[in-house]
């Protein structure tokens, strides 16, 4: 499970995706055999997918990281692939994006963990080892936990937004993981108390996802649908028509839990030109 979840974490925040992907997962593995031939302390490790404690990892890390810095003078003296991983800086580089990812990780299954009866999530206070933030200054650290905790809680905000809408944009029924978003009825950043409220969010598709957003359209008190002047007045085409003008007045497909607050749909109508 762990192997799988960072392989998809790292194909999500890295431009290169599959291919950093396999390489951090291979030097990985490669890492393990290292130890396993000789493991200076680290017996612990021979497995790095089941290590649990980020502290131990950071010990390993410094570690594996003095090593690499030798090249080819190395405590494992092991000739080949493995080697190589090693002296070009792969494992460490590997360990750390590990490292990132299981303190994401675990900050995220407690944030999912941690919903309540009303759908608002229970405060939980990010915890950055600080051998993660060695070699940047003290404001710098501050803005990586900052933005590390705002990813955390966006990738929370989805994950349930498409649970409880069963994966499917709710005006179209698309069950596309892929291209469906999970929208805020209340943007991100008006309001910090209901950034995630489930019932400030919606599943849509990414068109309507956009147009939501640029309050091209909105919902009433019965959930239906709402085109805005623009769109009535300006945009004549089949396919706006077919998009947008026939959904007109058309009631969404509710969520299973955590209906989309009334009061929030309300601000999200106020700034729309109706």
């Amino acid at each position: 499970m762990i192997k799988n979840a960072f392989t998809d974490y790292i194909k999500a925040t890295n431009l290169i995706g599959s291919q950093k992907a396999n390489s951090y997962i291979k030097a990985l593995d490669i890492l393990g055999f290292l130890i396993k031939h000789e493991p200076y302390g680290f017996n612990d490790c021979k497995n790095v997918w089941k290590v649990e404690s980020v502290e131990r990892l950071c010990q390993l890390y410094a570690f594996v990281l003095q090593q690499s810095k030798k090249k080819d003078n190395n405590l494992w003296e092991i000739e080949g692939i493995a080697k190589s991983y090693l002296a070009n800086g792969f494992c460490s580089a590997a360990l750390k994006s590990f490292m990132k990812f299981l303190v994401e990780f675990e900050f995220e299954q407690r944030l999912l963990n941690n919903v309540n009866e009303e759908g608002i999530q229970v405060p939980i206070t990010l915890k950055y080892p600080r051998c993660l933030l060695d070699g940047i200054g003290h404001a710098e650290g501050r803005d990586v936990v900052r933005e590390v905790n705002v990813r955390t809680n966006q990738n929370v905000f989805r994950k349930v937004i498409l649970d409880i809408y069963n994966q499917s944009c709710c005006i179209t029924g698309l069950n596309m993981p892929e291209v469906n978003r999970a929208s805020h009825i209340v943007p991100w950043a008006e309001d910090k108390t209901i950034r995630l409220d489930p019932a400030n969010g919606l599943c849509l598709s990414a068109t309507y996802d956009a147009a939501f957003d640029k309050h091209l359209i909105s919902l009433d008190d019965d959930y239906r649908i709402i085109t805005s002047k623009t769109i009535n007045d300006y945009y004549t085409s089949n396919s706006v028509n077919e998009y947008f003008i026939k959904k007109q007045g058309m009631k969404i497909n509710l969520p299973n839990a955590f209906k989309p607050n009334k009061s929030f749909l309300e601000i999200h109508r106020n700034s729309c030109c109706l």
